[in-house]
């Protein structure tokens, strides 16, 4: 009588471990995917680094248009010395003083005093289009600084949900496998009261304890990934909180769900406008502006020119030395005003090289362009069999499931009963936990295969939406 008891508490304690609930105790802290992604958004160094080069390139925009500007030079200085002067020239180098006056025939040590004040203009009046080509650079340089930190967000948003639903897959298996746990230690523990009344083989309880070391063994192993995957999400999201918990509420998802979700990553073509191949876009236009600005920066300059001087000076208009406050005074004032054209003939020789660097660079990256976008259709196609498949073995997984349930209860009974043998019903045992595993990675690889044909085809936006 015991025994009959015995074994219907058995069958209705292992069917009950066997249903397949993955829910499992959640705290307060929990956190979805939106409020992941955010939180990364905000936190990553990264992201904050771009958002400064941001900047830092619409300053070069604004230094680029400011270069229209002319120079306007203003000196003015007092000078004490001696003025000895010879007939002929030399080239000044920027370091030798000037002398100005009458030629004496020996050299005469008096000393004068002079003041000058000068102002100097100078205009770029006319470059063939150099301004415009400068401005046109730096703001392809902007615009590239813009592209990259969407792209940087845009890869980082599906790193974070790629990691989400890593952590959501392993969270649940934790939960399969401590009900894994909890069914052998049940198998154990009636095997052992089978075994210890002599019914049963002794050989049958260090089975099923074996058995019960493996499922401890695998829920470690998958515990130690769960807990990196937990630190990495750390890491990217900067979330302060580290009691939190995955929000699992997204794994049963609903049949309209999962049609919605494909239906809004369906697109089949690679768009310009996915922040990825916009980047690259980007490169390729300012390699392109670079080229241009190269052109024209060996072009001629057309310059305005203008000057006004005052002089002062203590020596008299007859060669006498005066008193040297006499100097301190302005006494001569000068204007002058011109148009200067200045071209370096050699120019078209390092024009031409200067330019033919530029244009196979821009030709490279052209090229990385076209790779890029090869990627993502590719991608696309992939993701596309990943889908089908996902959601074939989808369609299977109740039937894996209920089919594993009933050989489990099946061969408990027949055990029971003396029919079966313990290495056919640890076999039921595995076959369960397999279909439960097997559930749970299923519907994870779903969710990453929509995940990667929305990141091609530039629908990420309307996929997270969802969650």
């Amino acid at each position: 009588m015991y025994f009959i008891k015995c074994r219907q508490t058995i069958i209705t304690s292992l069917l009950i471990l066997s249903g397949y609930s993955l829910s499992f105790a959640q705290t307060g802290n929990k956190i979805g995917l939106k409020q992941a992604i955010d939180s990364a958004i905000k936190n990553y160094p990264e992201l904050n680094a771009k958002q400064l080069e941001i900047k830092s390139a619409d300053a070069v925009v604004r230094d680029a248009k400011d270069q229209r500007l002319p120079s306007l030079t203003v000196s003015d200085q007092v000078d004490i010395g001696t003025a000895n002067s010879l007939s002929g020239s030399y080239f000044p180098m920027g370091i030798i003083p000037s002398t100005s006056g009458g030629i004496s025939v020996e050299n005469n040590s008096n000393t004068f005093s002079g003041n000058i004040g000068v102002a100097y203009m100078e205009h770029e009046l006319y470059n063939f289009g150099l301004n415009h080509a400068r401005i046109a650079s730096a703001e392809s340089f902007a615009n590239t600084s813009k592209a990259d930190y969407d792209a940087t967000s845009y890869s980082l948003q599906f790193q974070i949900s790629q990691l989400f639903f890593d952590l959501l897959k392993y969270r649940l298996l934790t939960s399969v496998q401590q009900k894994n746990i909890e069914r052998y230690n049940v198998l154990y523990n009636y095997i052992k009261a089978y075994t210890g009344s002599g019914i049963k083989a002794g050989v049958d309880s260090s089975i099923a304890n074996a058995e019960v070391s493996k499922a401890k063994i695998q829920y470690i192993q998958t515990l130690e990934v769960y807990n990196k995957l937990r630190s990495e999400f750390i890491y990217y999201t900067g979330i302060k909180n580290k009691d939190f918990e995955i929000d699992t509420g997204m794994y049963h998802l609903p049949d309209a769900i999962v049609n919605q979700l494909q239906l809004k990553v369906s697109a089949d073509s690679v768009s310009t406008s996915n922040p990825i191949l916009a980047y690259y876009n980007s490169q390729w236009e300012y390699a392109l502006s670079q080229e241009n600005l190269v052109k024209k920066s060996y072009l001629p300059k057309l310059y305005l020119l203008g000057s006004a001087w005052t002089r002062g000076s203590s020596i008299s208009p007859t060669d006498g030395y005066g008193d040297l406050a006499n100097g301190l005074n302005y006494s001569r004032y000068n204007y002058m005003g011109g148009l200067a054209l200045t071209y370096n003939i050699f120019d078209m020789v390092h024009r031409k090289d200067k330019v033919a660097t530029q244009y196979f660079h821009a030709e490279a990256i052209h090229e990385e362009v076209n790779q890029q976008k090869l990627l993502l259709e590719n991608q696309l196609k992939q993701a596309d069999i990943a889908i089908q498949a996902a959601l074939d073995r989808e369609r299977e997984i109740p039937v894996q499931l209920k089919a594993a349930q009933n050989a489990f209860a099946q061969k408990s009974a027949q055990y029971n009963a003396g029919i079966a043998n313990i290495a056919e019903l640890t076999d039921a045992s595995y076959l369960l936990y397999r279909a439960e595993t097997d559930a749970v990675e299923t519907q994870s690889d779903l969710l990453n295969t929509l995940l990667q044909k929305a990141v091609a085809n530039n629908t990420l936006n309307a996929f997270l939406s969802n969650f």
